[in-house]
């Protein structure tokens, strides 16, 4: 009965340990990520101030100030940046994307405007609504608007 008593005891320890341990090495693989993701940042973004991180489904996401403006960037474990965006006022936007703005949407209010820069390329991105409808629009390179997403309220 002694035995069998310290044979389970043995068997509880050993999975416990084992358990700490798988949680140990995975909470130095988490660190480990992050680190990787911040020094990487911290590269792109010599300078940047007031950075508050947070993690987004498999990303990492970080908001910051960056000569004067407050931007956000999403990271992935390997520290890659996957996108760069910032809110912007109607008049930042490419002349020929805030005329068509304002001719073919004047009924609409702008409820959402961004810059999002990806592969070394610009898309905006604008949310817009009126009484009935939310509209969002889409713009690659400044070019033109195209719809991204249009629901009825």
């Amino acid at each position: 009965m002694k035995k069998s008593i310290t044979g389970v005891i043995a068997i509880v320890l050993l999975t416990l340990s084992t358990a700490f341990a798988n949680t140990n090495n995975r909470n130095e693989k988490k660190e480990a990520v992050k680190q990787r993701v911040e020094k990487s940042f911290k590269k792109e973004f010599a300078g940047a101030q007031q950075a508050t991180w947070s993690k987004v489904g498999a990303y990492h996401k970080v908001q910051f100030s960056y000569n004067g403006q407050v931007m956000f960037a999403v990271l992935n474990d390997d520290g890659k940046t996957m996108g760069v965006y910032r809110n912007i006022l109607s008049h930042q936007l490419p002349i020929n994307l805030m005329t068509s703005l304002k001719e073919d949407y004047s009924g609409y209010w702008i409820t959402e405007l961004f810059e999002l820069v990806q592969d070394n390329e610009t898309f905006y991105y604008v949310h817009l609504e009126s009484a009935d409808k939310s509209i969002t629009l889409r713009s690659e390179n400044g070019s033109q608007w195209s719809e991204y997403q249009m629901s009825n309220k």
